[in-house]
């Protein structure tokens, strides 16, 4: 992603997406029944899990039947599905039986893992074939998806699983009107997933990096958790606005609000989670009390204790531990990239 050619092409798939973004929960509803059978199966194959994603670009989890013969949520063909083991026959199709094409998908995963000895070029080959893959990559003198010309479903094949697993998972990032969704920032100065070595002033060098994952440490950063509570919203709309009360001192973005202040910010409902732009950009984030981010409607209604999770790299360690004494506990943060597909 530190390529703006790959980063620029992820986020026009991305723009592409969101024009279904009706359809993106009842997608995510049934990813969520999905996923729980899928994902111990890759991990016995020790397939990636990202690969989860692949049967929703696939047939959008549906045993639809493609004009080729395809069939079933991974879209096996028939002669392959006779080479993984599956039985087809007329009144009979064990491409449609979840758990069984789920153990062939991964078998010929795996296959194709050894093959090119490459996940992307893996999860590429299970769109175009393996022998298309390698001719390309004879031809072109290359093994980098990303350089590589193919045909043009398959040059998007990786994108679009990102792509999905990108609104699945951080879907707040891209919601238009959202406070500090990625399209309303300028990315002329380079990507928004790469963190470029200097920024000229003005630019939006905070959003240079995309998701937050809490728990764990990456050299000497550090993640500040201030406690809060909501203030009951019995019948929250999106674009309301969400209000808080701190229950302590908060440092951030330059700005110093003691205990017992209000916040306010406009929130959005994704699948049942409110995010709330509380105004500093990406450098404060609303979460529950596990750290997830976001807070449920229900909570919403009742009002509950909350996490303002801190960013702000501008606050130095030694004040962090001289003004919050043990609030920091073992909170860190790291950001990650888009996809293990690398």
């Amino acid at each position: 992603m530190e390529r703006d050619f790959v980063s620029f092409r992820l986020m026009d798939v991305i723009k592409r997406n969101m024009q279904y973004q009706g359809y993106l929960p009842s997608l995510r509803l049934k990813a969520e029944q999905f996923f729980p059978v899928i994902e111990p199966i890759l991990r016995q194959y020790e397939v990636p899990l990202d690969f989860k994603y692949l049967p929703i670009v696939e047939s959008g989890l549906t045993n639809a039947t493609s004009p080729v013969g395809a069939q079933g949520v991974w879209q096996i063909m028939p002669g392959t599905a006779a080479e993984l083991g599956l039985a087809v026959s007329e009144g009979y199709d064990e491409r449609n039986h979840l758990i069984k094409a789920t153990h062939a998908a991964c078998r010929l995963i795996r296959n194709l893992h050894t093959q090119l000895k490459s996940w992307t070029l893996a999860a590429a080959a299970y769109n175009a074939g393996p022998g298309n893959i390698s001719r390309n990559i004879r031809r072109q003198g290359s093994t980098d998806y990303y350089q590589l010309l193919l045909n043009n479903e398959t040059a998007q094949y990786i994108y679009k699983i990102i792509a999905i697993k990108q609104l699945f998972e951080s879907p707040e990032l891209y919601l238009p009107g959202f406070g500090y969704n990625v399209f309303s920032k300028s990315s002329r100065n380079g990507s928004v997933f790469a963190s470029p070595q200097a920024a000229p002033a003005g630019s939006a060098k905070d959003f240079n990096t995309i998701r937050i994952d809490i728990g764990r440490k990456v050299g000497k950063k550090t993640t500040i958790v201030y406690a809060a509570k909501l203030k009951h919203h019995d019948s929250f709309r999106d674009g309301e606005l969400v209000n808080l009360s701190l229950l302590a001192d908060l440092q951030a973005d330059g700005v110093y609000i003691r205990r017992n202040a209000s916040l306010s910010g406009r929130g959005w409902i994704v699948n049942n989670r409110v995010y709330v732009d509380l105004g500093f950009g990406n450098t404060i984030t609303l979460c529950t009390m596990d750290g997830k981010k976001g807070v449920p409607l229900d909570l919403l209604k009742t009002g509950g204790n909350v996490e303002l999770v801190s960013t702000d790299t501008h606050i130095s360690t030694s004040l962090m531990n001289t003004r919050y004494g043990n609030v920091l506990g073992d909170f860190s943060f790291s950001w990650s990239n888009s996809s293990s597909f690398r």
